[in-house]
């Protein structure tokens, strides 16, 4: 017994340092956005203080998807060969099968084929300073997010310092996992809200021109109900369940304790 509450007293003490340590993060992210949209700094931001390195950066999500086709000109080998159109297709051949050339052009028939690629990658942004609305957007996301992880941390510490003083099973405890499963259920649900109406699109647009395949629209701006984690509201759920089980606990252990 004793061995276990060192165990839950420790890792209160872990989830304490890391709630502050999202706290601070979530404060500079409001800060440095600040400065920035006052012209004072520009993204990216770097900081050093000592032997510890800080970089605050603005990136959006991108992504692209185009078909793979099981036969292609040999001498299409230069980017300005390719069409920009959409109807461009990707040469991404699996080896075996039969492949024929004819006229400069090799037709693959493998067993296993590629039918569409779908490449993601990130867009880093940099900024000349001033007010700007999609980046005051980033902030506001930052710090909400900051936020919300931080109130999960210390509830998390304040369950952990309850099992280290005896108290497991208490309505106190039963409330921080009701709280932290409703907490978790709301930031899957509410998640990709944010990244929507915080997005890019939103007040600026990214142009792409030129030859190759254009990138599609950054991830996570269209359909936002669709990306709800659902993994995540199962697991809120989960502590949910899980507070249900601790309720009962407290039920029995103060009939217990009124017995006695």
């Amino acid at each position: 017994m004793a061995r276990a509450r060192r165990a839950f007293k420790i890792g209160g003490w872990v989830a304490l340092a890391a709630a502050v340590v999202t706290a601070a993060l979530a404060v500079a992210a409001a800060v440095i956005g600040a400065m920035a949209l006052t012209g004072k700094v520009t993204y990216p931001a770097d900081y050093s203080l000592g032997p510890l390195y800080f970089q605050d950066t603005l990136s959006v999500q991108v992504t692209t998807a185009s078909p793979v086709c099981q036969e292609f000109d040999i001498t299409e080998l230069l980017p300005n060969e390719y069409p920009g159109d959409g109807s461009f297709c990707y040469k991404l051949v699996q080896d075996g099968g039969e492949q024929l050339i004819r006229d400069d052009v090799v037709y693959q028939d493998p067993s296993l084929r590629p039918t569409e690629a779908v490449l993601t990658g990130e867009v880093r942004l940099a900024t000349t300073g001033g007010w700007n609305p999609w980046v005051a957007a980033q902030v506001v996301k930052q710090v909400i997010i900051g936020t919300v992880i931080t109130v999960w941390l210390l509830l998390l510490w304040r369950l952990l310092a309850a099992a280290a003083a005896g108290n497991a099973f208490s309505a106190r405890t039963v409330q921080y996992l009701r709280a932290m499963g409703w907490l978790t259920i709301a930031s899957a649900a509410l998640a990709p809200a944010l990244d929507h109406f915080t997005g890019l699109h939103q007040v600026q647009a990214l142009h792409f021109a030129g030859y190759g395949p254009p990138f599609l629209d950054p991830v996570g701006t269209q359909g936002y109900p669709d990306g709800v984690d659902l993994v995540q509201v199962a697991l809120g759920g989960l502590v949910l369940l899980v507070a249900e089980v601790f309720r009962h606990g407290a039920a029995i252990e103060d009939e217990r304790r009124l017995t006695v």
